[in-house]
């Protein structure tokens, strides 16, 4: 394999109009003080989970095997590249890294999306198939053949294989899945989900790929009484924080201690982190959960915008020693139409550690 490095800086100019969607020019933290951060040092970690890495393998090694040695050679890359770090989550007419899904066959595609299908837990791969729907919804909405489900690509860094060090890296406009293995090690992040249109029909049939997210959000915003929303509250946010690249910073600490909650309100910050820590296979994700869990006493809960996640600037922060999940309704520039972005890092394994 070749190392190789893919710049991508070009913005599509459609009429979306994207300026919410580039890294790094959201809004401060200002309403809430910052409390003293207690983070941990990265170290090589991951979730302990044999036998998880078989399948990925396995759906891996038929895909790139259909591949001709071009698109094979394209898709595969050195397991300490640094192009892995560089996916984007705006639309671009520059190649991202690895294999666009729009040069594969159908058959190729199936076998694409079969690795997706591997890598992720049953919820989470739906969650996918819905992003690239509404991809498609979203060109036909703006007549631009360039937002599109066939501009999404995969790319594959380090060789699969049950004991290798490999990373499967998903990557479009709304998404991007990296997910890292060695010899029973896995993380699944850094993750990135959005949707625009969030709400659209296929075929008849009434499409939301990420309304169990946003349930969770709202569940979790109307439980709170009017003391702990302000404690909670920081001030406006226009769109995630945490990034890539040089946006790849965390802020300080702000917003209200899980544990000062009440019992049932604790369960309901649970069900915000399962809605995004659940998206990877269910034997990486249960381990997480129950580490997260145990970090509460040093988890914060923070919201700006409005309690309503179907708000435009609505914005939710789940913020631990390690765990790290955005959401944020960025709307959509001219009009008051949602548009979410979210993301989820794990300071200490992203990338594996």
């Amino acid at each position: 394999m070749r190392a190789r490095i893919s710049l991508m800086s070009a913005v599509v100019a459609t009429t979306v109009g994207l300026s919410a969607c580039v890294n790094g020019t959201a809004g401060g933290d200002a309403a809430a003080p910052a409390v003293p951060s207690d983070r941990p040092t990265p170290t090589t970690g991951g979730v302990e989970s044999a036998g998880v890495a078989e399948s990925v393998v396995a759906s891996a090694g038929a895909f790139l095997a259909s591949l001709s040695a071009e698109l094979r050679d394209k898709a595969s890359y050195d397991a300490a590249d640094p192009a892995l770090r560089q996916w984007i989550y705006f639309p671009s007419t520059r190649d991202r890294n690895g294999v666009a899904f729009g040069d594969l066959t159908d058959e190729q595609r199936a076998a694409a999306l079969g690795v997706a299908e591997a890598v992720l837990s049953d919820s989470g791969y739906q969650q996918l198939r819905g992003v690239l729907a509404a991809e498609d919804a979203l060109g036909v909405r703006n007549h631009d053949t360039a937002v599109s489900s066939d501009r999404y690509f995969i790319a594959f860094f380090g060789e699969p294989g049950v004991t290798e060090r490999f990373t499967v890296q998903v990557n479009g406009h709304h998404l991007a899945v990296n997910t890292t293995y060695e010899n029973g090690r896995v993380s699944p992040t850094p993750a990135f989900t959005g949707v625009d249109p969030v709400d659209f029909e296929v075929d008849g049939q009434r499409v939301r790929p990420m309304l169990a997210k946003t349930q969770a959000v709202s569940d979790l915003l109307d439980g709170l009484g009017e003391g702990e929303l302000a404690a909670a509250r920081i001030g406006p946010i226009d769109d995630v924080r945490v990034g890539t690249g040089a946006s790849e910073q965390y802020p300080e600490s702000a917003g209200t201690l899980v544990t000062d909650l009440g019992a049932e309100q604790q369960e309901r910050v649970v069900a915000v982190v399962r809605a995004w820590v659940g998206d990877a296979d269910e034997r990486v994700a249960e381990p997480l959960m129950e580490q997260y869990q145990a970090e509460f006493d040093r988890t914060r809960v923070a919201w700006s915008g409005s309690t309503d996640p179907d708000t435009p600037g609505s914005y939710l922060r789940i913020d631990g020693p390690r765990l790290w999940i955005e959401f944020s309704n960025v709307g959509r520039f001219g009009n008051g139409d949602n548009h979410y972005h979210s993301v989820y890092r794990d300071r200490q394994i992203d990338y594996l550690g």
